[in-house]
């Protein structure tokens, strides 16, 4: 069984879409109504009981394998099951199920606001919550055993991306498509780090490959150090490390690419690549290594690092912590000097770090710079006051 959740702030929308499905089905709950307005009108039962809450629409689904069905009171006590789990033990909600796809399966809208005590029911690592609860599930009703994602290595395409790829190639079958139909961009990027990674690399070189293949990666640090993980773009769609799958994360990346990373050797390159990524240089794709090769000075950083001073140092981590590599360069010194001014840091200072940790600048552009930096965060306070007056 594969589980998804998201949280939204309107109940009619995501009713109207459960009750609008070919084959809809209103199978459970404990609400009184029976179609998308007037169950509407009831959530606001709960809702008036927080109007200070946000994202109060929790909306489940719950999906089996092609080969497995269940009847409705099956179903019905499965999301009864899942929810009081989940925390929903004191909850508005409702189970549509419905039949528009191979995979036999239910959606629920629950309010996330308790009706005992109007509190929102606590989230902290509810996927992963998630995950356990499923796999309880299966084995409980005897369900097909459907491995995690945190069991995955690599995450395959989605139901939908697989439909089209199947409808695209009988179109080119039949005669009505001109070309073969491309394979997913998150597939042929998993494809290009796997072979990037063929002769356990260093992380700065893992990025400089990747970026000479025109990828552009992030990767954040927290106040101490520690990593937050590593994203992907390419050609134009962007994927997390845990998106694409374990393998692809900072720490699967050595666990299980072998890819080689230690922070006091690497950190500085690392940032260096990430604020001046490297320049594509090659047409061809990056080759894996041939397995009766040794590869040369393995452990080597990006070539011609230039050192950097004190000031550089810590103008690099800042941009790295406030992830802010992608950005132009006034942009980034902007960011950065709005952030040191919230952070009531000397002007003096201010001034020493945009000056001689960035490119080079002159005072009258340091002093728009300052400037522009001043007005984000009178627009910013001003926004901050009118989101507080608005509730």
């Amino acid at each position: 069984m594969i589980g998804n959740q998201t949280k939204g702030r309107g109940f009619r929308g995501l009713l109207n879409y459960l009750q609008s499905q070919e084959g809809a089905k209103l199978i459970g709950g404990n609400m009184g109504s029976n179609n998308a307005r007037a169950l509407a009108v009831e959530f606001k039962i709960s809702r008036q009981l927080n109007l200070e809450a946000d994202r109060v629409v929790y909306h489940a689904s719950l999906s089996l394998p092609p080969n497995e069905r269940l009847d409705d009171a099956t179903w019905n006590e499965i999301a009864h099951r899942y929810l009081e789990e989940m925390g929903f033990d004191s909850n508005q909600y409702v189970v549509y199920r419905h039949s528009n796809t191979q995979h036999d399966h239910i959606h629920i809208c629950a309010s996330r606001i308790r009706l005992d005590n109007g509190k929102i029911v606590h989230d902290s690592w509810d996927y992963k919550r998630s995950e356990s609860i499923i796999r309880q599930l299966e084995r409980d009703y005897g369900l097909q055993q459907t491995q995690g994602s945190h069991e995955k290595l690599t995450r395959n395409p989605s139901i939908g991306q697989q439909r089209r790829l199947e409808r695209e190639q009988r179109e080119y079958t039949n005669g009505d498509r001109p070309t073969q139909q491309e394979r997913p961009i998150k597939q042929q990027l998993q494809e290009l780090i796997d072979r990037a990674t063929a002769d356990h690399l260093t992380m700065p070189q893992l990025i400089e490959r990747l970026q000479i293949e025109g990828v552009k990666v992030r990767h954040g640090l927290t106040r101490n150090g520690k990593s937050k993980g590593i994203s992907y773009s390419w050609k134009g769609q962007q994927f997390s490390g845990t998106n694409l799958g374990a393998a692809y994360t900072w720490p699967g990346l050595q666990k299980h690419k072998g890819v080689n990373y230690q922070p006091k050797r690497d950190d500085q390159p690392i940032i260096s690549l990430l604020l001046t990524p490297a320049k594509p240089t090659q047409p061809k794709p990056v080759q894996a290594v041939q397995t009766n090769q040794q590869p040369s000075n393995t452990h080597n950083q990006p070539q011609n690092q230039p050192e950097l001073n004190l000031w550089q140092q810590r103008y690099q981590q800042l941009s790295l912590t406030l992830k802010l590599t992608a950005l132009s360069p006034n942009d980034r010194d902007r960011k950065i000097i709005c952030h040191l001014i919230n952070q009531e840091q000397p002007a003096e200072e201010i001034k020493d770090l945009i000056k001689n940790g960035s490119i080079q600048r002159t005072q009258a552009e340091f002093k728009q710079l300052v400037e522009l930096a001043i007005d984000d965060l009178e627009k910013q306070r001003q926004k901050t006051i009118r989101r507080g007056l608005s509730r």
